[in-house]
């Protein structure tokens, strides 16, 4: 496991709860609204760019009986967009539409297929996809059709697809000041907005409910920042999950051994959304798109379990394929800052989560994992970055070597020629030898030194304010200088965790930590720093530190 060097974020050190809360706030440049944000704040987001045209046109395609296509990605920010329309169409009682789901060996974007399988089709609707693609939407416009887009994706000048309406709040011409939706929040928003168009028209439903949970989802699992609308959408999404209004979303959550547990976003990331997303990478994206728009307990149990069963087989590619790149680096050069590699056994849909996985545990830096296609000659990869180092730009370096390409800073899609693999390798490479050394070197934060003694329940109470936690809005990090260390006990059925007694009565978990406690020879006792997150144990009754690191850092 590749180890951090720690900082603290500011020097000063609190005395009271009141005064964690503040630094904490402060850390992460926020003022006291952000915790109270409120779902009448998103009406503001409704004025993006196109967002009025949009909703007016589906509007008229809707009063007119015309028939639609939806079309979205199979990640589970484009399968919760998809569903959110859907139940829309449906609590309508509206008919006249189709769902396109493209394979993932089709790759990212609209499909061609699309088009031609749909030659009546009046108006297309892309989720989570469509900004750059030019020639599926040029195909349905020139059949005379509408296409509205709605996306997220990086917006470059000019190529782009000549859509009817794109709503994406990265064009340069939107004013919309808040640019990190994804395509299920969007959705969200675009559905509001077409509600107000069709009054008068049809029978309009309430958006709360199944709607702000797929939001809530799609927000957390495509991993954008957990700030300002995303921060609401996600907190009101969580609370509508945990009032059980969602039937399918609570199957999946029993499934993934959640049931009776307050869901999180850490649940929604680490367990809910990669269920959704199984589907795609190992089978077909439609079984989950079928789940999220079931209606009955027995069906939407049983697509739960499958899904589940999709899930264990990817974690079992995975745990594979990071087997095999993990003797291939250890022959690999040191020094070097990137890591590209690819085999034809690698199924496409695992390589993205493998490449994060190599990239916490021995290679911090970009990372491109392929999927070689022998007999089509060409190499499918997905990259993943780390702060400082933006992969959309590196990507645009190399841009001459691949067919086809897309993503943004911190993570992207591309495919080319099998043979044109070593060269991007080491094109990447002398890009990442461009920039400073300290951006390949991880740097782990920690928001303030704690005294033992604001280790209390009440401190646990007030850190709640701050939820939901994702990207931009870390959990609460916290340091002991020169802590009394000693293990209590090693657990486990690896014999890989370990409970530690630290000083004061404090009571910490150090999930993968045994080896890291046998090095630092901790039974006797050692004055470290330790570096930890707060939870709540009901079975003690008390806080319990769940530690991140320990050793000589401060």
């Amino acid at each position: 496991m590749i180890r951090s060097q720690w900082h603290i974020t500011g020097e000063r050190r609190p005395g009271s709860v009141r005064e964690v809360l503040e630094i904490l706030l402060e850390n992460r440049k926020a003022d006291p609204s952000f915790l109270d944000g409120t779902l009448k704040d998103l009406e503001s987001h409704l004025s993006m760019r196109g967002m009025d045209e949009a909703a007016e046109l589906m509007a008229r395609h809707l009063s007119a009986g015309h028939k639609l296509v939806l079309v979205g990605d199979y990640d589970c920010d484009g399968i919760t967009s998809l569903a959110q329309v859907s139940q829309f169409f449906r609590d309508i009682e509206y008919k006249r539409f189709e769902v396109v789901i493209p394979s993932r060996s089709e790759g990212y974007g609209v499909p061609e297929r699309a088009v031609f399988e749909h030659p009546d089709a009046e108006l297309f609707v892309t989720l989570d996809c469509g900004t750059l693609d030019v020639k599926a939407i040029s195909m349905a416009r020139s059949r005379g059709a509408d296409c509205i887009v709605i996306d997220h994706h990086e917006v470059p000048d000019g190529n782009l697809a000549p859509a009817t309406v794109l709503v994406n709040p990265k064009h340069p011409d939107c004013p919309s000041a808040f640019k990190e939706f994804c395509s299920a929040g969007l959705t969200l928003l675009f559905l509001a907005r077409l509600r107000k168009a069709l009054r008068n028209r049809f029978r309009t439903p309430s958006l709360g409910g199944k709607y702000l949970a797929l939001a809530a989802i799609g927000t957390v699992a495509d991993l954008v920042p957990l700030v300002g609308a995303n921060r609401i959408l996600a907190r009101s999404g969580l609370s509508s999950i945990n009032t059980n209004v969602y039937e399918p979303v609570r199957q999946i959550a029993d499934s993934a051994g959640l049931g009776g547990k307050k869901i999180t976003a850490g649940h929604l990331g680490f367990y809910v959304g990669p269920r959704i997303n199984a589907a795609g990478r190992v089978a077909d994206a439609r079984l989950a798109f079928d789940l999220l728009m079931a209606e009955g307990t027995d069906e939407t149990c049983r697509l739960a379990q499958e899904l589940n069963r999709y899930n264990t087989k990817r974690q079992q590619q995975e745990d594979a394929i990071l087997t095999e790149i993990r003797e291939r680096f250890a022959g690999t050069p040191a020094g070097r800052r990137t890591l590209v590699m690819g085999d034809a056994a690698w199924p496409a849909g695992v390589i993205g989560i493998v490449a994060s996985r190599v990239q916490q545990e021995f290679c911090y830096g970009p990372v491109v994992i392929f999927s070689v296609d022998e007999q089509a000659g060409i190499a499918r990869g997905s990259a993943r970055s780390v702060p400082g180092f933006d992969i959309h730009r590196a990507l645009h370096r190399c841009g001459d070597l691949m067919l086809r390409w897309g993503g943004h800073k911190m993570a992207a899609g591309m495919t080319l020629d099998v043979r044109r693999l070593p060269e991007f390798a080491e094109r990447l490479e002398q890009v990442a030898l461009e920039q400073p050394p300290e951006v390949f070197v991880p740097n782990g934060r920690v928001d303030m030194e704690l005294a033992p003694d604001l280790i209390r329940k009440e401190l646990l109470e007030a850190l709640k304010q701050l939820e939901p936690h994702g990207l931009g809005n870390p959990t609460p990090t916290f340091a002991l200088r020169d802590a009394k260390v000693s293990v209590r006990k090693i657990f486990g059925r690896e014999q890989n965790h370990a409970r530690l007694h630290l000083n004061a009565g404090v009571e910490g978990i150090f999930w993968r930590g045994a080896e890291s406690c046998q090095s630092l020879s901790l039974d006797a006792g050692s004055s470290l720093d330790v570096v930890f997150q707060l939870e709540w144990d009901d079975y003690s009754g008390k806080p319990v530190l769940i530690v991140k690191d320990m050793g000589k850092f401060f």
